[in-house]
């Protein structure tokens, strides 16, 4: 029969032993904090340069952000939930941001033609490269690139970097090795990028990435989330054969981040309501 470990005691500290067990119990606790600290620290920079950089340039949001709809969730949406979590067309993963634990993968690291997604991720990258130092048109083109998903705006972003950003970006944020300039990305790949921009990892841009992403004009994720949940933004992408839809957002105090990657018109015109019932499905059962 096991015997419960003893609980720990401390008193009275006599010797150098008591203080350094008294210490190895505290320490958990004290990383913590040391933890939340850093967080602290990060967005208060990345605040203060979205102030001074993005603000004063004189670029400017479009829209305002928007919360989750919360639709009802129907017998309609949860059967094709259901009847879609292995198929071979799809790839996704769900990711307690907080944590940094995977809730839910399926052919998270496969690589599908990412459409319209890669456009926050090149943002990042110019971002990086200038060390947040853009005129205001390259500001507003990250807007225009991340809020109604523009293509001029993507192309110009994309004349300004090259494959070398590119890899110092991905090696230096420790990023999955998808090929974001060639448009080839995975469902690993974007929560990644999500968790790097939720908890401020990135040293340039975090502060405007988050803001243009919650003003994105496209989406039907936010759709099947609880209307409670009113800090959400992400990415779509669809084009030909590939719909893909990804959100980042608070559900209470915990962030998470839901991808989807389709081929094969998974969800065509018509049926792209599908998109949402996926995206609301991996919620209730990973999230909620």
């Amino acid at each position: 029969m096991l015997t419960p470990a003893p609980e720990p005691d401390f008193a009275p500290i006599t010797t150098r032993r008591g203080w350094l067990r008294r210490g190895l119990w505290a320490l958990p606790a004290a990383l913590t904090g040391l933890g939340e600290a850093a967080t602290t620290s990060r967005k208060s920079r990345a605040q203060w340069e979205f102030q001074r950089k993005f603000l004063a340039s004189g670029a400017a949001f479009r829209y305002y952000p928007r919360g989750s709809n919360g639709r009802p969730w129907t017998t309609q949406l949860e059967q094709a939930y259901r009847a879609h979590l292995r198929d071979a067309r799809v790839g996704y993963a769900v990711k307690n941001l907080a944590s940094g634990r995977y809730l839910a993968e399926f052919q998270a690291d496969n690589l599908f033609s990412g459409s319209s997604m890669p456009k926050p991720a090149v943002a990042a990258v110019l971002l990086e490269r200038r060390r947040g130092n853009l005129s205001r048109e390259e500001f507003q083109h990250i807007v225009k690139a991340c809020d109604k998903s523009e293509n001029a705006s993507w192309f110009h972003m994309l004349g300004l970097i090259g494959p070398y950003d590119e890899q110092a970006f991905k090696a230096k944020y420790s990023l999955p090795n998808v090929a974001i300039r060639d448009n080839w990305l995975s469902a690993r790949f974007y929560c990644e990028f999500y968790e790097r921009c939720v908890n401020y990892r990135l040293d340039h841009g975090c502060e405007l990435l988050l803001e243009a992403m919650r003003r994105d004009q496209y989406g039907l994720g936010r759709w099947t989330l609880p209307r409670s949940i009113t800090y959400i933004g992400g990415k779509t992408g669809n084009y030909g054969e590939w719909d893909h839809e990804s959100l980042f957002f608070y559900h209470g105090a915990t962030p998470y981040a839901i991808v989807l990657f389709t081929r094969g018109h998974f969800a065509p015109q018509g049926s792209d309501w599908k998109l949402g019932a996926m995206m609301g499905g991996l919620f209730r059962d990973y999230c909620a």
